[in-house]
């Protein structure tokens, strides 16, 4: 669970700096006041909160059939935690903020209700390695109560970041949250990365 939570610190920091930017000025549009915005952000985690479930659901389900052989089992996991921890860093570092947000979709949503859950989908779906890395986790749960477990605390490791975006257009040092970002996202690397090596080892000594 701890894992899965600080996998979500380094999500929710990247994409804040990613598509926070991006995301404010059309979640913020036109309102006259807090209410409107707390509800709006509400419904936007709300959103996210559903498809994470959902995902938790079908990878737990998925990962039954995918991993039904012992061997399958025992080395891919590993192998996935490695791959796609080396991604997320490399994600971090070398991605371009202004292009890589999928967040201008809403361009096209004429009604302004829907552009939280919009918002909320996109965000939850779009390409990411830690997202990767939690479906892996997800897929190799013993059971779908832990896979449930797992993508809650993702969310809510995401979701801290999310609070307080109102208030980032008011940040002068922006590229704090970049390097909270980088940092974040560098430490569940790591940690993913070890856990990876940490399977194999064990499978391989264990044959």
């Amino acid at each position: 669970m701890a894992e899965s939570f600080i996998l979500g610190l380094s999500s929710g920091s990247a994409c804040l700096f990613t598509c926070g930017m991006v995301m404010f000025p059309y979640l913020m549009a036109g309102l006259a006041g807090v209410r409107r915005i707390v509800t709006d952000i509400s419904v936007f985690l709300l959103i996210r909160l559903l498809i994470y479930l959902i995902l938790a659901t079908l990878t737990f389900f998925f990962g039954q059939v995918i991993f039904s052989s012992p061997v399958i089992r025992s080395y891919l996991p590993g192998i996935l935690y490695i791959l796609f921890s080396i991604m997320l860093v490399w994600y971090s570092i070398g991605r371009t903020p202004a292009k890589e947000c999928p967040a201008g979709i809403v361009n096209t949503v004429d009604n302004r209700k829907l552009i939280p859950v919009v918002l909320g989908i996109v965000n939850s779906l779009g390409f990411c390695p830690a997202l990767l890395i939690i479906l892996t986790k997800g897929a190799t749960q013993e059971s779908l109560v832990k896979s449930y477990i797992a993508f809650l605390a993702f969310f809510a490791g995401t979701s801290l970041w999310f609070l307080p975006l109102p208030f980032t257009g008011m940040l002068k040092k922006k590229q704090i949250i970049k390097l909270v970002g980088i940092l974040a996202t560098g430490l569940a690397g790591i940690l993913f990365f070890i856990k990876g090596i940490l399977i194999l080892v064990r499978e391989i000594s264990s044959t």
